[in-house]
């Protein structure tokens, strides 16, 4: 057979996936494997339709639940992994992989997560970083499928912030990727849970996340029925909630949010638009009632506990140094430099290319204040739940320590999903967790203590040799250092909301295991005091 024949026989078989024929299809891929296995092609050949063959199966793994075709294709990526990875592209690799690792997720259900079962998640958000990375620096780009991935992952992990922020990236470019608006729609139901709050445009995005669904071309047509109904779920309860609080829905409310969006500052607005604010409802929309960080411990339905008090102590210090961060970074984006400003400071003329100066030292102090909130994060932590690590020196990243002592199943008899969300970020920024964003806590390091250069060009001139005399120089470019500053934004944000969820979903189980102590209270009472035909724990006069 033909390659040729081969990649058309391919293409035929992973339409009938997307077509909901698992079973024929997987018949197909595996006749396929017989023939690629028998070999007669070249190195590129043989492993391109090997790595294409094991996607094939993950995918029905996937939307069929089938853990022996998954298992097939996870069997080809390992046994091949060098091979894949030369031949073919480390980023198709490592997306595949964390495919199939996601179909064997014992845990499903997010909220049964505990700190032994996350550790499978971690792991796979790892590969995905790996590939989205991968694809940036080789392609310059990377397939919108890989950050749907992510999403998912990251929302598994609670960490909801985030996930929204990559659904929304891939919305936005109009393309039909339903899977992205289904979670999206459930990503904003698990905001509704760990907030404990909701707004009317929350269940009207939920909606119509569902909505899009159906009208997609590529989704399953045995699913359209499904969605359908969530489409009509979801307006009931709009309808039924608007009916109870007295409220008119406007037929024209996506253009009033953008007329309210256009209305605001041109600081909130850059806020808005690179996800750097601390507000609740600007995490799904960008109208008025997202122009403040009004980010806080307490809800409308209330929280009780001695912590609460001290709790939101620490995140007005979190919220003052990330408004401190971002303000900086606002104005090394927006502001022209200050030549005056430059000329009185007197640089000598060193002809080494390193920006100096008020502008570069805004990114450099915005850097450094964002591990800073991480690591106070860390420390309230510790301070809530008793959790101090042995040495008692706190590091976000770090502080964990699951694998010391009974450190995980203290953290177990504590977990929330804040919590869990909280560990799975500080994996990102550990080398010991394999974190693809670990480098962010050495260039914190060396901006503290070392010789940090930044500069403009992909390599810096140095006409008097004035680098050459330090031991350890470090060069970051500073398109680069913008770009990973923003990511460390987004994750100090994302620590944030979690840290204050955390706090939530500790009050609101001291809140329930207080109601629960006082109704067993009553009830024992009770029982004492009533004639023992009435002991069913309900109190009857008379």
């Amino acid at each position: 057979m033909k390659i040729e024949e081969i990649e058309e026989e391919y293409s035929r078989l992973s339409a009938s996936i997307d077509e909901g024929k698992f079973g024929f299809a997987f018949d197909g891929i595996t006749s396929l494997l017989k023939i690629v296995e028998e070999g007669g092609f070249s190195d590129r050949e043989h492993y391109l339709m090997l790595s294409n063959i094991a996607g094939a199966f993950i995918d029905i793994g996937h939307m069929e639940q089938n853990i022996k075709a998954t298992k097939l294709g996870l069997d080809i990526l390992e046994n091949h992994k060098d091979k894949i990875i030369e031949q073919v592209e480390e980023d198709t690799y490592f997306y595949n992989l964390s495919n199939a690792k996601s179909n064997l997720i014992e845990e499903k259900n997010p909220f049964n997560q505990s700190f032994e079962t996350i550790e499978q998640l971690v792991e796979l958000k790892s590969y995905l970083w790996k590939a989205i990375k991968q694809s940036d620096k080789n392609k310059g780009g990377h397939p919108p499928t890989y950050k749907v991935n992510l999403g998912n992952a990251l929302k598994q992990q609670f960490r909801i912030v985030e996930a929204l922020e990559c659904y929304d990236e891939i919305n936005g470019l109009n393309l039909d990727i339903p899977q992205s608006w289904i979670n999206r729609s459930e990503t904003l139901m698990m905001l509704n849970q760990v907030s404990n709050s909701y707004s009317i445009q929350m269940l009207e995005q939920v909606k119509d996340g569902y909505a899009n669904v159906v009208n997609s071309k590529v989704i399953p047509p045995t699913w359209i029925d499904y969605y359908i109904s969530q489409v009509q779920h979801h307006q009931l309860r709009i309808d039924s909630l608007c009916e109870e609080e007295g409220i008119d829905r406007d037929p024209h409310d996506l253009e009033a949010t953008e007329n309210e969006f256009q209305e605001l500052s041109d600081f909130r607005k850059f806020c808005l638009e690179n996800n750097l604010t601390l507000s609740e409802h600007g995490l799904y929309c960008k109208c008025a009632g997202s122009a403040r960080d009004n980010l806080t411990i307490p809800t409308l339905t209330g929280v009780v506990g001695d912590f609460v008090v001290p709790m939101e102590m620490v995140l007005n210090r979190l919220k003052s140094e990330f408004s401190f961060a971002r303000h900086l970074y606002f104005e090394f984006l927006t502001h022209d430099e200050d030549y005056d400003h430059q000329h009185e400071l007197c640089f000598s003329e060193l002809f080494n290319e390193e920006l100096l100066g008020l502008d570069v030292e805004k990114l450099r102090t915005a850097f450094r204040l964002c591990f800073g909130i991480l690591d106070k994060i860390g420390v309230a932590i510790c301070e809530l739940y008793d959790l101090y690590p042995a040495n008692k020196q706190v590091s976000f990243q770090s502080f964990w320590q699951l694998n010391q002592g009974n450190r995980r199943e203290r953290f177990d008899a504590v977990a929330n999903p804040g919590l869990l969300a909280l560990y799975s970020i500080a994996t990102d920024l550990n080398d010991r967790k394999d974190g693809e964003w670990a480098f962010y806590k050495q260039w914190r390091n060396d901006l503290e203590h070392k010789f940090v250069v930044v500069h403009k060009e992909d390599k810096p001139s140095d006409i008097y040799n004035s680098y050459d005399f330090m031991e350890g120089m470090i060069f970051i470019k500073e398109d680069e250092f913008i770009e990973h500053l923003l990511r460390l934004f987004q994750i100090t944000k994302s620590a944030i909301f979690s840290f204050v969820f955390t706090i939530r979903a500790k009050a609101m189980k001291d809140k329930s295991d207080d109601a629960l102590y006082i109704k067993n209270s009553i009830v024992k009472a009770n029982r004492s005091s009533i004639p023992a035909c009435l002991t069913c724990g309900i109190y009857h006069p008379g």
